[in-house]
């Protein structure tokens, strides 16, 4: 189990201790090779993004497994061990808790509390790097650090808990139970920031796994109202055949909802050609895919207000172009 992570000598480095314990039917020490695999993947993805956020690089080495059941041993590899200790005591409320229940609605007050703790965290980590390099007599750069009060630091829950208002991050999460689900043998999964035989696992039962586990969610469709859409393909039949045409440079397929237009459509009351444009109600629906990124679903006219057809350039009559001046006789 391995990250990339330059810029960082091997002796200048350190590292938090913890584990993953999977307790497996019947005290058994084996379990699927290939959800183990994707399980740890997702968790490696999982710690990759937290790192992204809070902007601390981190490199994850992993140990022989121990017997009862199966035990991963791990060490999370940091630049700076001021770091440790804060990241390490969100991590098992961050895998261990359900915050986060198919989608949370946040009031903005909330919204804004969960980046403020962000900022503090993020803060108080730079603040004791910053009390170390002093100590050590070490040039201090100059911050540019936004000031915040840190009267009442972040608790690790709170911390955890604004980690997962982070889509990728959520999405992770929910993929790494939801890959447990698929061994039966699983029985509880057990997070630990310490090695220690003795130490206290945060222990999440199969039953609850569910809980951790959110569906991949419709978003609210992009409305554009009374916009140009330039036709490169219409339908003139009945049926369940896409259009197409121009949206925003690109060539995009959609489905026509307005009925009363389409039936003129089909009565032959609407002709195109080239150039032919819909002043139409446009909509993009957006969903989030297995990764927590947003991807397009597809693309739908609601309402047709109006056609714009260009007009045709005024020809001549055949005679007067191809007339000849004859010779007199």
């Amino acid at each position: 189990m391995s990250m990339d992570f330059k810029g960082v000598q091997e002796d200048d480095r350190d590292s938090g201790e913890f584990k993953v314990h999977y307790h497996l039917d019947g005290g058994a020490h084996r379990m699927d090779a290939l959800v183990r695999n994707r399980a740890e993947g997702e968790l490696l993805a999982l710690l990759k993004e937290v790192g992204a956020v809070l902007g601390l690089p981190v490199h994850v080495e992993t140990h022989a497994y121990g017997e009862g059941g199966l035990v991963e041993y791990l060490n999370l590899i940091f630049q700076n061990k001021e770091q440790i200790a804060s990241v390490m005591a969100m991590l098992s409320p961050l895998l261990g808790a359900p915050f986060y229940f198919d989608k949370i609605k946040q009031s903005k007050q909330q919204t804004a509390l969960n980046e403020l703790n962000l900022k503090k965290f993020k803060l108080e980590i730079q603040e004791k790097e910053d009390a170390v390099a002093e100590r050590e007599g070490k040039k201090l750069k100059e911050s540019k650090n936004e000031v915040l009060p840190l009267d009442s630091p972040p608790t690790a829950d709170e911390i955890a808990q604004a980690l997962l208002t982070r889509k990728k991050i959520a999405r992770r999460r929910s993929n790494y139970y939801e890959i447990l689900l698929i061994d039966p043998k699983i029985d509880a999964v057990g997070f630990v920031p310490s090695h220690s035989k003795n130490a206290i696992e945060n222990i999440v039962e199969r039953g609850d796994f569910a809980n951790f586990v959110i569906a991949e969610s419709d978003l609210e469709p992009l409305v554009y109202e009374h916009i140009p859409l330039e036709i490169v393909s219409p339908v003139l039949r009945s049926g369940a055949i896409k259009w197409r045409g121009i949206f925003e440079k690109k060539v995009v397929s959609f489905e026509l909802r307005d009925h009363a237009f389409r039936s003129e459509v089909a009565s032959q009351n609407v002709q195109f050609q080239n150039g032919t444009t819909l002043i139409c109600d446009f909509e993009v629906h957006q969903k989030e895919d297995d990764t927590g990124e947003i991807e397009i679903a597809g693309y739908v006219v609601t309402k047709v207000h109006d056609v714009k057809t260009p007009h045709a350039p005024q020809q001549r009559r055949t005679e007067e172009q191809f007339r000849l001046p004859l010779p007199d006789k």
